[in-house]
């Protein structure tokens, strides 16, 4: 087990930044866009980024997912260079259509809402670059199920450089505003494509009807799942824009971004988790391994929740002005939908190990279906508020779902009771805390460290980690640090 941690953490630091480097930062970079963009624009830019989300989710078919599937299916180099090279005509083919249907049909998409009437072109943007950003995916997700890691890296790189230019040069600099944020990862997609192009030319290998029949009905099968996922994800914003102010709505983007903190946090973990755990799906102990990791992926994200549930105040006061302050309630709550994400993803995985597609599917149909009838329901009556809550319910249906449904048909040992109960005390650190009347700041700061603390007490307590496990951790510390030089004696 300690082999396939090393490992793991080594694909993390690699091939997971490419997932991390752009989200990171662009928060990082909230501060200075904050100061140039009102929440209204801000909000803006989320819807338009949405609609940009839903149409390449429609897209891919799930064809990332399927190659990650059925990537490593047979060992030899020629069934992976067709998987990639199959995936890949059928992306620029989707994309090349797709996106010259959304370029014609731009001035409608910017009607459909009184917020983006007057921005047409973006919504042409959004349909000139589609090809990049579906050649991109597909050629990402090959390399990440290859397990090239320096591959990951310089992509990561790649990322950094166009994330920090776009922002710089669009949005500080020409002050393009609202146009600024979508030429930033329009940028970012044509880039990734060029260098993910160059790294795996060697790994594409003529398309193949059999092999590309294969990856569509796979696809057929998660795409579905994949519209659950985006549904869950971003539909209330599309509900949102139809009954609250742009500035509203740039409140509530700006709180699920801080909330995206927590994705940033996970999202390199994931990116190597996934394929890492697929690997291993022919391993005689890969159930009990994917149990153990299991503990602790979703101890670390309950504990990043909880931090930022309990400082989202101080947060956005770092991160943004005094005028986006009033997100900060709706930070906890959204949270959890990266809480949920992340339990949801490690099951799935276990259903993609076994060949469970269509669990995968249900599952996420179901959850979505419950997120957009609590969304229709409860955002007329309490508009943000009612979006939050909806988020909240509806992103614990599809993994409590999933696991039930696994237990019998693809039973992994997961501590299912023990993990629960850890989820019910988190939640019950970020109630107390959210209640405790306001004190002086180095007082208030003082509590929330304390309610903080006190979950890695209970995770113990509830052997979500084992005193074993805390003991080899510590001793792994002491042996890791430096030890101070001791003089020689003469």
């Amino acid at each position: 087990m300690r082999q396939i941690l090393k490992r793991l953490i080594r694909m993390v630091a690699g091939y997971g930044l490419i997932q991390w480097a752009g989200p990171f930062l662009s928060l990082l970079f909230t501060p200075l866009i904050t100061r140039v963009l009102t929440p209204g624009d801000y909000g803006v830019a989320d819807y338009i980024n949405t609609v940009g989300g839903a149409i390449a989710t429609i897209a891919l078919f799930a064809l990332p997912q399927a190659v990650v599937a059925h990537f490593n299916n047979h060992p030899e180099t020629s069934w992976q260079r067709h998987i990639t090279g199959s995936a890949f005509t059928i992306s620029l083919v989707i994309g090349i259509v797709g996106g010259a249907g959304v370029f014609l049909a731009a001035p409608a998409l910017a009607a459909a809402t009184p917020l983006t009437q007057d921005y047409a072109n973006l919504f042409r943007l959004l349909g000139a670059t589609l090809v990049f950003s579906l050649g991109g995916a597909i050629l990402v997700s090959a390399a990440q199920a290859a397990l090239q890691v320096r591959w990951g890296m310089i992509l990561s790189v790649t990322a950094v450089v166009c994330t920090v230019f776009g922002n710089v040069f669009f949005i500080l600099v020409l002050r393009l505003g609202v146009v600024g944020m979508l030429l930033t990862p329009a940028t970012l997609s044509v880039a990734t494509f060029l260098v993910a192009l160059i790294l795996t030319r060697r790994m594409i290998g003529p398309p193949v009807r059999a092999v590309a029949n294969r990856l569509l009905r796979t696809g057929a099968t998660l795409l579905p799942s994949t519209l659950a996922a985006w549904g869950l994800l971003v539909a209330d914003r599309l509900i949102l824009a139809q009954y609250v102010s742009a500035e509203q709505l740039g409140f509530y983007a700006i709180a699920n971004k801080i909330a995206s903190l927590l994705y940033v946090m996970i999202a390199p973990l994931f990116a190597a988790y996934v394929p890492l755990a697929l690997s291993l799906q022919n391993d005689p102990l890969a159930k009990q391994r994917y149990a153990s990791l299991a503990r602790y992926i979703i101890g670390a994200v309950l504990f990043a929740s909880l931090a930022l549930g309990l400082y989202a105040t101080e947060i956005l006061a770092v991160l943004t002005r005094t005028a986006y302050l009033p997100a900060a309630k709706y930070v906890g709550l959204l949270s959890y939908m990266h809480v949920f994400g992340a339990i949801y993803t490690v099951l799935s995985t276990g259903s993609l190990a076994g060949k469970r597609f269509a669990a995968i599917t249900w599952t996420s149909i179901i959850g979505v279906g419950v997120n957009l009838a609590l969304n229709f329901w409860l955002i007329p009556i309490w508009g943000v508020w009612g979006a939050t809550i909806a988020t909240f319910l509806s992103y614990a249906v599809s993994p409590v779902l999933l696991y039930f449904w696994l237990r019998r048909r693809y039973p992994i040992p997961y501590p299912a009771a023990r993990i629960t109960l850890a989820v019910l005390v988190q939640i019950g650190l970020l109630a107390l805390g959210q209640l405790i009347p306001a004190q002086a700041f180095l007082i208030d700061v003082a509590i929330k460290l304390l309610l903080l603390l006190s979950l890695p007490i209970a995770f113990i307590l509830l052997r979500i980690i084992t005193p074993y496990e805390v003991e080899q951790g510590l001793l792994f510390i002491r042996v890791r640090l430096p030890r101070r030089n001791t003089p020689v004696k003469k």
